[in-house]
């Protein structure tokens, strides 16, 4: 895992925005986690089958994860807190499906603990990180009463995973 230089600006007011988008927010089907809402940027993916259908996309999404993550083009952005029931905002130890590209960032807003390689990172708010998802990786505990995670990928079209989102958003 690698400390960005950069940190989220703004960061109530970006924390304000995905408190926004918590309504749009969906139960995940994942048995790695535990009620956790989620909801996917740009592109989803149905890991069962391997399906790419369009996500939710917005211009301040678009601007800011290509400001972080140029070239990114789906995402995941979920929630642990009270708002719509939230989640403990857990997840089991897992390496990311072969939808994505090994290199991911991740920006976090809330604190938590993050594994990775054998080594636990503590994750601070504003904190944004690039790790290889094909590494076994967990959030094992979450310090913060509410905590957002957006996570950026670029889809893998050597697997077949196209985008969906238009080119010129």
């Amino acid at each position: 895992m690698q400390q960005l230089s950069k940190t989220v600006p703004n960061i109530e007011e970006f924390r304000d925005y995905c408190r926004s988008l918590v309504p749009l927010m969906k139960p995940s089907f994942s048995t790695l986690t535990t009620r956790r809402l989620e909801l996917w940027i740009f592109n989803s993916v149905h890991l069962g089958n391997g399906t790419v259908s369009p996500g939710h996309c917005d211009d301040r999404l678009h601007k800011f994860t290509q400001s972080i993550y140029p070239g990114c083009n789906i995402g995941l952005l979920t929630y642990h807190g009270k708002l719509c029931g939230g989640s403990s905002g857990l997840i089991k130890p897992h390496k990311d499906h072969q939808y994505a590209l090994p290199r991911t960032v991740s920006i976090n807003l809330g604190v938590a603990d993050f594994f990775i390689d054998n080594k636990t990172y503590r994750l601070n708010d504003g904190d944004i990180v690039e790790f290889n998802c094909k590494l076994t990786h967990s959030i094992p505990h979450v310090l913060s009463p509410e905590r957002f995670s957006l996570v950026l990928w670029t889809l893998n079209k050597s697997k077949g995973y196209n985008c969906t989102m238009p080119v010129n958003f």
